[in-house]
């Protein structure tokens, strides 16, 4: 996969308020992102045509998007064949560390933005070292399955298997099939109303996998 890195800031939520968004935009751009853009409401419908119309006119495949936490508006951020990482500015930076500067002021150490340039770089680098996953496909897939035991845990899914067009052998080390369960009389219901015992199941079980093919 050829990747395409884009970087997407929201600036709402107090986000904007709280960081110098042009420092923390340059971040990106040191780490050799080309594209790197700022949106007051990234998840609102005119941010999210924004990262739609960059995936398709500028055929950006891996996102970053600092804004909040990655437990919210999780199915809005999902591009299929997109890499796409969340970087948490909201909760876990503005929200949760409120700093005694404002935005762009001059003199002393701004922790918080430090910590969100931290972060929005980590996310960068997470997005270089990550690769979509591909289906592990065999050029033979085999329709037979061994199942070992002929219990009911066996039975069931000999039968399961058979029902789903495998062809089935089952291996049991007796002389008969049902195990343990083959030797009880009765036992807890498996149906509602769930008031009295009943006679084992295995027995009908046993005649159904002997009428399958």
């Amino acid at each position: 996969m050829d990747k395409k890195y884009g970087v997407y800031i929201c600036t709402g939520c107090g986000i904007g308020e709280a960081l110098n968004i042009e420092k923390l935009s340059a971040v990106p751009k040191e780490e050799g992102v080309g594209i790197v853009k700022t949106h007051p409401f990234l998840c609102g419908k005119e941010g999210l045509e924004l990262l739609k119309q960059d995936i398709a006119g500028e055929g950006v495949n891996t996102l970053v998007i600092g804004a909040c936490s990655r437990r919210v508006n999780f199915d809005i951020f999902r591009f299929d064949g997109c890499i796409v990482d969340r970087v948490n500015l909201r909760e876990q930076v503005v929200w949760t560390h409120p700093s005694t500067k404002k935005a762009g002021e001059e003199g002393g150490i701004d922790h918080v933005q430090m910590m969100a340039e931290d972060y929005l770089k980590m996310g960068v680098i997470k997005v270089k070292k990550i690769t979509l996953p591909e289906p592990y496909k065999l050029d033979a897939f085999c329709r037979k399955i061994l199942v070992i035991g002929g219990g009911i845990a066996g039975i069931s899914a000999a039968i399961d298997a058979a029902m789903a067009g495998y062809e089935v052998t089952i291996v049991e080390k007796e002389n008969s099939l049902g195990g343990y369960a083959a030797k009880v009389r009765k036992q807890l219901p498996v149906e509602n109303p769930y008031e009295n015992i009943i006679p084992p199941v295995i027995s009908a079980k046993i005649k159904e996998l002997e009428s399958l093919p």
